[in-house]
């Protein structure tokens, strides 16, 4: 009997073991087990949820991967990443985080110490299932590598990886997005609308912007990332998936194309060309033929992509581009579908395997997307120490340029035109890993003496190149391939200075700065604004115009009962000047005005003592056009608003068709489109009927009736066209029907002056504008023009300032924004985006002047 106890004593501690995490012979769950489909089944996508319940199951099974919280989405996810690698290295993980910690940040260690910690760590990888939710096979990549690396005990190679990696898998980097795509694609599937386009946008406010908001980090999302990256994991590589590869290529590996940022350390395109090959030669190896390498115009000129900027804190970053057809419905193709040049299947350099054509499904997308994911671990894996190494070298060498060569700082004053967008632009800046330093007395530089409190950012740290980056001008080299052919485009941005974009005066130390100096500042750990308060006495408050917060208090105050007016001219109250525009708000306790001020940081004036005219401001009833278009530039410019606190309804198509809009709404917004897309929107059998059609000829008619009736329309960049078109405006598009060879600004910061500073769109901003223009119009006005001019390009000389202008002579002395009267109403057409993906804080007010705009004429 006791032998039959110990019999199955012994069988239950078998079962146990086979049953425990780490088990050599336990089962780990496939993910058919749990979802029902291989990941990359046709007409199958998992949702984030469902990818969520696969791996907890996963790391419930296995000793080699553990899940970590990294916040909370935009929609109030809880947001997970997963991290695998051998056991032994995740019981360890906190030391080989503090290795990283270390070589990134440089300071305080030495080349030996560097080299053995390199010899002790292990190289973190970033690897993520793509920001943009609508490329759907990098979120399902990720739930089958993770499922092949941690249940891959028997593959060498496998092992190799885990014992010298620690992958850090995001395997949704847009959980919000996620579920809206699969949920869209899910509705109409079998229906003629099963790969018809997402309506709205798959990430709150911004969608596909989510890849540019790298270096301002405005959305959650992207400062979720950040911090992860720049706190917590300290990588050594990051690899982002996306889905747009060249036709009829499979998928685009690095090397980028040129022109490249000469604000990299050189090590950085070294180490990628590498990774591309290693990836091309992986995928080859692996049968999986069709892959490129460099070309395709994805330059590395541009840091605002989130996957690109952490090039500029040493990390080696990139991405691929994987092809897509359209969500998990498959696509057969044959030779004669590819471009005439692509038809011979001629072998290049760069494309020496090339695609034969047949069907290509989310299954395929998904394996080649394995499959340079795996090429990346193994690359990491044979190269640990000399990446880890790199990670300090690279930022040692950063200190050490900066030491010897300028810029040695930047200077930035605390008093500024607005001194709360100073001190955003710094935390922005420190956010992103940067340090920031504050003058404790006065200093000397460049020649000149800065008070104590001003804020200064010190270029000998390791991120440096990022501030040289953002700070300095941008100069587009001209590109052709023969002196008399047309210049190469830029593929993005080609300008992007942040402090002229955000109205903020900074200037660049040329001069080494002696310790003395040093001594003499103290690094931040939050930049805030001179602290806010009311002095002087009165029943009455005044509110500089200038400062983009002050449109934030008079929201409020609105909001509170309290009455706000504008003074019509300029006035001199206790020894401050007040520029036409400024804020008087009456009918609010003293003390919730000293509040608002603290919390705002703005600098009020108490006085019984106005005398100017003055102009009363109610709420005002605004509405954003909102098409089935999933518009960008609208998401962006809701963010803005949002963030001002402007209250402000969505307008759709069927509610402009419905009328009545002049008894709902006193301002109307139509952010950058088209034309076509304005009336027209999604053509019938595109999308489920809901979603068909733009406001059309009736919609039309309603706004015009809204407009005469005493509403102001206002209209950003190209929808400018549209106001200038169907209200049949007397006034010219001077870029209208130009070749890109004849005229091209594809992104960069223009010189603009205001011709009205009185005009109360013009309130708060100074005479000399720095605009961002991309692919916008200009105007010339016609002999029956009413209205005003607002903005016009300088006549004299190039109205570029940072980026690249090609034949800007086309639009020196012409118009960047109007004011056109509309029988009793107003179309203020502002040429450009003022609110461009939320960074040209200088510019902002412009926006905000024209929703108040028929309160004040």
């Amino acid at each position: 009997m006791s032998r039959l106890v110990s019999a199955f004593a012994w069988l239950a501690a078998l079962i146990a073991f086979l049953d425990a995490p780490g088990s050599l012979i336990a089962q780990m769950p496939t993910p058919e087990s749990v979802l029902g489909h291989k990941p990359g089944d046709d007409f199958y996508l998992a949702n984030y949820e469902e990818s969520l319940d696969y791996f907890r199951k996963l790391a419930a099974a296995s000793d080699k991967i553990k899940l970590f919280n990294v916040g909370q989405t935009s929609e109030g996810r809880d947001w997970y990443i997963a991290v695998i690698s051998s056991a032994e290295n995740l019981r360890n993980l906190d030391r080989y985080r503090e290795i990283g910690r270390r070589v990134s940040l440089v300071k305080g260690l030495g080349d030996s110490e560097a080299r053995e910690l390199a010899r002790e760590g292990k190289v973190i990888v970033h690897i993520d299932g793509g920001l943009h939710a609508t490329e759907v096979a990098s979120a399902q990549h990720t739930i089958q590598l993770a499922y092949n690396l941690v249940s891959g005990d028997n593959d060498a190679a496998i092992r190799r990886i885990l014992d010298s990696v620690i992958l850090v898998l995001w395997f949704s980097m847009n959980p919000d997005g996620q579920d809206a795509v699969v949920s869209w694609y899910r509705r109409n599937l079998g229906t003629p609308y099963e790969v018809s386009p997402l309506p709205w946008l798959y990430q709150k406010y911004v969608g596909h912007d989510n890849n540019r908001d790298g270096y301002m980090n405005n959305m959650i999302e992207s400062r979720v990332v950040t911090r992860a990256i720049l706190d917590q994991w300290f990588p050594m590589i990051l690899f982002c998936h996306h889905q747009t590869a060249p036709f009829p290529t499979r998928i685009w590996l690095p090397p980028f194309a040129e022109p490249a940022s000469s604000n990299m350390h050189p090590l950085m395109y070294r180490w990628l060309s590498l990774i591309g090959s290693a990836m091309a030669v992986y995928l080859d190896q692996h049968d999986m033929p069709g892959a490129t390498q460099f070309g395709n115009r994805l330059d590395d000129w541009y840091p605002g992509y989130n996957d690109g900027i952490y090039n500029y804190r040493n990390i080696i970053a990139f991405w691929t581009e994987t092809a897509l057809y359209r969500y998990a419905t498959p696509h057969f193709y044959t030779v004669q579908d590819f471009p005439r040049e692509n038809q011979e299947l001629r072998k290049q350099i760069f494309y020496s395997s090339p695609w034969q054509g047949g069907w290509w499904r989310l299954a395929d997308a998904v394996r080649y997307m394995i499959g340079a994911s795996m090429g990346t671990l193994d690359f990491a894996a044979r190269y640990r120490d000399e990446l880890i190494f790199n990670r300090y070298q690279t930022g040692r060498e950063v200190i050490e340029r900066f030491t010897k060569e300028p810029p040695f700082a930047f200077v930035v004053p605390r008093q500024q035109r607005d001194p709360q967008t100073a001190a955003l632009l710094l935390e922005k800046m420190r956010f992103d890993g940067i340090e920031v330093s504050q003058a404790t007395e006065p200093f000397k530089a460049n020649g000149r003496e800065y008070p104590a409190g001003t804020w200064v950012v010190l270029m000998d740290q390791p991120y440096a190149n990022l501030v040289k980056d953002l700070f300095e001008t941008q100069r587009y080299p001209d590109l052709r391939e023969s002196p008399e052919g047309p210049p190469q485009m830029p593929y993005d941005v080609a300008g992007w200075t942040v402090p002229l974009q955000m109205g903020v005066e900074v200037a660049a130390v040329t001069s080494p700065l002696s310790k003395d100096v040093r001594s003499k500042f103290r690094l931040l750990d939050k930049v805030v604004p001179p602290d806010g308060s009311v002095t002087g006495s009165g029943s009455s408050f005044v509110v500089d115009h200038r400062s983009n917060a002050s449109f934030k208090a008079i929201n409020r105050i609105l909001r509170m009962g309290a009455r706000v007016s504008l003074v019509n001219k300029e006035m001199t109250l206790s020894g401050v000047q007040y520029e036409p525009g400024a804020f008087v708000i009456t009918g609010i306790e003293a003390t919730k005005m000293q509040s608002l001020a603290s919390d705002l940081a703005l600098k009020v004036q108490a006085t019984d003592k106005i005398t100017e005219p003055m102009t009363p401001i109610a709420t005002r009833r605004i509405a954003l056009y909102n098409s089935w278009m999933a518009n960008i530039d609208e998401g962006w410019t809701d963010w803005v608003l949002a963030q001002h606190e402007f209250p402000h309804s969505m307008l759709h198509n069927a509610d402009i068709r419905a009328g009545h809009l002049e008894e709902q709404f006193d301002a109307i917004i139509v952010a950058e489109m088209p034309v076509s897309a304005i009336m027209d929107g999604h053509a019938v059998g595109t999308v489920p009927g809901e979603y068909v059609g733009g406001i059309g000829n009736e919609g039309l008619a309603n706004l015009k009736l809204f407009v005469r009736s005493g509403g102001t329309l206002i209209t950003l960049g190209n929808s400018c066209l549209f106001a200038i078109d169907k209200f049949n405006l007397p006034v010219k598009n001077v870029l209208s029907g130009l070749k890109s060879q004849e005229f091209s600004c594809s992104g960069s910061i223009l010189h603009a002056e205001t011709k009205e500073p009185g005009h109360p769109v013009l309130f708060g901003l100074p005479s000399d504008l720095a605009l961002f223009f991309a692919r916008n119009p200009a105007f010339e006005v016609q002999k029956d023009f009413k209205g005003s001019v607002l903005i016009e390009y300088p006549k004299d000389e190039s109205p570029l300032l940072s980026g690249y202008l090609l034949h800007g002579e086309k639009i020196q002395g012409k118009a960047a924004a109007l004011d056109a009267v509309y029988g009793k109403g107003h179309i203020v057409l502002l040429g450009f985006r003022p609110q461009w993906r939320g960074q040209s804080w200088g510019t902002f007010k412009l926006l905000f002047n024209s929703v108040l705009y028929g309160e004040i004429r």
